[in-house]
């Protein structure tokens, strides 16, 4: 019978986010997220007939392979998949193991768990099954539903990051008649992948790879590894481009003298909900205009006015700054045209001692995925918590936190809404009561992020506590106001009981 009922695919996109092609990345996306995306792939002889160690020819002289999928985060700890092969194979020089040029491979479901993080490590899981609806005799299907479960570990530091995908096909012994068994294999994909540039792109090198278990200490066409270079490009946001080549570094089913590769993949996550606006509510004594009178209105901003050489002011409970802090692109370096910002801030801070935890929030736009953003808008909060410093605020009095892109301002696309929506915001979560003494400050500190040593100015006095008022609108000399216990027993007198 010509052809055999085999599936010699090696390199299975899974359509999940964070995953490069061949290996899945262990991270979820946010509950919710939807991801559907299509690979295709050239293998140049993925097939190819040896006898006694020597090649004889080849059974499939080359391959145009379409895979699309999707994917469906329904938790921060589950996901589910589903993906279909589709390939037209062109005939080598052994018409007698030629299959259908042209069919479907197996179908392929599948569930992935995140199940531990720790700093740099994450630990996942997946379970599949190859379910048997493709073209069969053809190398493109088998006859059979087999199990693909595994376990998935990524560990990054800096822009670069390592991910694992250890999995095993299960299914009985099959002989094919053409010198190799289809049986139960260790499948082992590994990826070296480095961020040039966060979230726009990613290169990585990749081993796919899988032994027979009958065959593991043993060469032979079960065991098979091909080396995948490519690049990961997010033209826009939601979208991913992946491009790339491959080479067989074994002889054995699957493997290819050459590969090509591209890939488009849409990923969406659910945005969230748009704020209510702030409304005001103004009510008059019941009994006097009845319920339906009663008004209800949208509070409206005062208009701030600035003096020339005022930067920053302390309103309620936030510092205000004039002018946004600037930022390089994509970066969290701030821009000389905002060092005096920065500076009017330490002297503000200086100024007002009673201020003792700022907090300083950092928020993104919308370009990018959700953790960028969060993590882009952290290291600026930082970039400003440092540049504070440098001013001479006591970095026990201010501490950092980013909110992403979760609180936009506006809600519009376009760039001007988007620039708006990428800020600072610096909330007074401390502030001293009239009479409270400060916590004492250290003056000679190092530098947290080097260790340099460094002075600080000494705080100025706080100011005295108010003077209380008597009737008459003036203040009540502090000699009018005796400490108690300043006068003896008996010449306290209560007002019932005069002398």
């Amino acid at each position: 019978m010509p052809g055999f009922s085999a599936d010699i695919e090696l390199v299975r996109p899974a359509f999940t986010p964070g995953d490069t092609p061949g290996v899945e990345a262990p991270r979820l996306g946010v509950p919710g997220t939807v991801t559907v995306g299509s690979l295709l792939q050239y293998e140049q002889s993925p097939l190819v007939l040896y006898r006694y160690g020597d090649e004889d020819g080849t059974v499939i002289e080359g391959r145009a392979a379409l895979t699309v999928g999707a994917s469906l985060d329904f938790s921060k700890h589950f996901g589910a998949r589903l993906t279909i092969p589709l390939a037209y194979d062109v005939p080598g020089n052994q018409p007698d193991y030629e299959g259908t040029a042209f069919g479907a491979g197996d179908m392929g479901i599948g569930l992935r768990a995140h199940i531990w993080h720790w700093g740099p490590l994450d630990l996942g899981a997946h379970a599949d099954l190859l379910v048997p609806v493709g073209t069969t005799a053809a190398w493109k299907g088998e006859g059979m539903v087999r199990g693909l479960p595994g376990l998935l570990v990524a560990a990054g530091v800096g822009p670069l990051s390592v991910r694992s995908d250890t999995a095993f096909m299960l299914r009985p012994a099959v002989e094919t008649g053409a010198d190799f068994t289809l049986g139960s294999e260790l499948v082992e994909n590994v990826a070296l992948v480095a961020d040039v540039w966060t979230d726009h792109l990613a290169i990585h090198a990749t081993v796919n790879s899988r032994v027979g278990l009958a065959t593991l200490t043993a060469g032979g066409a079960e065991n098979v590894a091909e080396l995948l270079v490519g690049a990961q490009v997010q033209p826009a946001r939601d979208w991913t481009v992946d491009l790339g080549v491959g080479r067989g570094l074994t002889e054995g089913y699957g493997t290819t003298r050459y590969r090509v590769f591209a890939g488009l993949t849409w990923s969406r996550s659910p945005r969230p909900p748009k704020p209510a606006p702030v409304v005001a509510r103004y009510e008059l004594p019941a009994d006097s205009v009845p319920d339906e009178l009663i008004i209800e209105q949208i509070a409206k901003p005062k208009k701030v006015e600035w003096r020339a050489t005022e930067l920053a002011r302390v309103e309620q409970d936030q510092i205000v700054i004039r002018d946004p802090i600037q930022f390089e692109f994509a970066k969290d370096v701030i821009l000389p045209i905002s060092a005096p910002t920065l500076s009017f801030m330490g002297k503000l801070l200086e100024k007002h001692p009673e201020i003792v935890h700022l907090v300083i929030e950092g928020h993104a736009s919308e370009e990018g995925s959700f953790y960028y953003n969060y993590d882009l808008a952290k290291k600026r909060a930082d970039a400003i918590w440092r540049a504070l410093i440098e001013a001479g605020v006591s970095p026990t009095r201010i501490s950092t936190r980013s909110m992403g892109e979760v609180e936009p301002r506006n809600e519009a696309m376009d760039e001007a809404s988007l620039a708006e929506n990428r800020r600072v915001i610096f909330h007074i979560v401390k502030r001293l009561a009239p009479g409270e003494q400060p916590p004492g400050y250290k003056l000679e500190i190092k530098k947290p992020w080097t260790g340099e040593p460094a002075t600080l100015p000494a705080p100025p006095p706080l100011p005295p506590p108010p003077v209380p008022l008597g009737p008459d609108g003036k203040p009540i000399p502090a000699t009018a106001v005796p400490e108690p216990g300043a006068l003896p027993d008996e010449q306290i007198f209560d007002d019932e009981e005069a002398p």
